[in-house]
């Protein structure tokens, strides 16, 4: 499910953020000349005449319960409400013989696992699955379109060979890696309570598919594991094949012939950087730059790109997935997209940290046309957000963000109106 780790947000936290509370009732200004605690370290610092020890954190091994919600009053149908949880773990031994990065939730995984063979060359092993046990369907211009909705899912493993070597500053998640999968299978389909009878649903097929992936991680992290200075950057390439694919199709899709999409490729990238304020002194005032596109050869609705809203602060694949404010998980299906960030981030307090966001984006996306009929339409998608990362009780942490998006639709009654507004909350706990 492209996107849905919307349910990695915040990555790995640090322990014992009980300070917070004494932090946050009083002034900043005596933070101004401490250097920001990088992610893992230990540090002590005085407030109030107080002195806090933050303990040292093994970030080889990490284990996280995460959730997020995310609040639309005006969304579409079915959107108003967007959840998203998971178990995350995350296994990088700075001996590097092995690596392990998982997402679990069980009608959503995602795990990739590497073991060194000989030097740089590691064997990769990946699984994935989506089997959301509810109806799916498109919003198109604030409406759900109903008669096409299906119960569609996707289970596929894979194996390859990966060349992997640690870069700096070398933490555990600071390597460079490219890799060369094949990755084998299945879609099924079936129609929903409110499926249209006339619709005619894809058959259950086998999917196999090369990947290509790159990854580089250069960024040193702050105790809230956001990027703090450094960059990392991505490509992703995919060539698959669907073996016995058949025409589909209704109402608004259209008769879709199974020799347009049996055969599909998508190509993406991203890129992020976390660097100084120009002319503001000290470590507390950062710059996020973050840089984001796709686009592909005969995607349809089950392989085009899916952009969603929330967060995506944490590690190199967190990092990965662009955002677009107040959009829901997995809303915007889009076969091309560019989209651009820069957000500003202030350390407030030692757990406690101030973010703007603005975003600049511009997708295809399925739009109705003056017929009736529903046709891909190339569209800016750009938005603001504003909110807060901070430490909480029971070596845990919060993210509440609000965000705006100036092109995105807001239902009324029977009103569509341009521009919608959402509430993100997310609560990480660490073990």
């Amino acid at each position: 499910m492209e996107g849905a780790s919307g349910t990695t947000r915040l990555g790995r936290r640090t322990g014992r953020l009980l300070p917070l509370l004494v932090l946050a009732a009083g002034p900043l200004a005596s933070a101004d000349e401490r250097p920001t605690p990088r992610a893992g370290d230990a540090c002590t610092v005085t407030v109030f005449g107080t002195t806090i020890d933050v303990p040292a954190r093994d970030r080889q091994r990490v284990t996280e319960f995460y959730v997020g919600l995310q609040w639309a009053l005006d969304a579409p149908e079915t959107k108003t409400l967007s959840p998203a949880a998971a178990f995350l773990l995350w296994r990088y031994p700075l001996t590097g013989e092995s690596r392990l990065r998982a997402e679990l939730l069980g009608i959503y995984d995602d795990i990739r696992w590497n073991r060194r063979i000989s030097g740089p060359l590691d064997f990769v092993g990946t699984f994935e699955n989506t089997t959301l046990p509810w109806a799916r369907a498109e919003i198109v211009d604030g409406k759900r379109l109903s008669s096409e909705e299906l119960k569609w899912g996707m289970v596929r493993a894979g194996a390859g060979v990966a060349y992997r070597v640690p870069v700096r500053p070398l933490g555990p998640e600071n390597v460079a890696e490219a890799s060369l999968t094949y990755e084998a299978g299945g879609l099924f389909f079936a129609p929903g309570e409110k499926t249209d009878p006339t619709f005619v649903p894809p058959a259950d097929v086998y999917e196999g598919r090369v990947r290509l992936r790159l990854r580089v991680d250069s960024s040193e992290r702050n105790l809230l594991e956001l990027p703090h200075s450094g960059w990392g950057a991505g490509l992703d390439a995919i060539a698959a094949h669907r073996a016995g694919w058949t025409d589909w199709g209704g109402e608004y899709s259209g008769a879709m012939n199974a020799s347009d999409s049996s055969s599909w490729s998508s190509l993406r990238g991203f890129a992020v950087a976390a660097v100084p304020v120009p002319f503001v002194s000290g470590e507390r005032h950062r710059l996020v730059l973050a840089g984001y596109g796709g686009t592909g050869s005969d995607l349809d609705r089950f392989s085009a790109f899916r952009l969603s809203g929330g967060s995506n602060a944490g590690d190199a694949e967190t990092l990965a997935r662009p955002v677009v404010p107040a959009a829901a998980l997995d809303e915007i299906a889009t076969r091309r997209y560019a989209l651009a960030s820069l957000e500003y981030r202030f350390e407030a307090l030692l757990f406690l940290f101030l973010s703007v966001r603005g975003t600049a984006a511009r997708a295809d996306r399925p739009r109705f046309q003056p017929d009736g009929t529903v046709a891909w339409q190339t569209g800016w998608l750009n938005g603001v957000a504003a909110g807060v990362t901070s430490g909480f009780f029971w070596s845990s942490a919060l993210e509440i963000f609000f965000e705006r998006s100036f092109d995105l639709e807001s239902v009324k009654g029977e009103a569509v109106t341009r521009g919608r507004s959402a509430l993100w909350f997310s609560f990480t706990k660490s073990f």
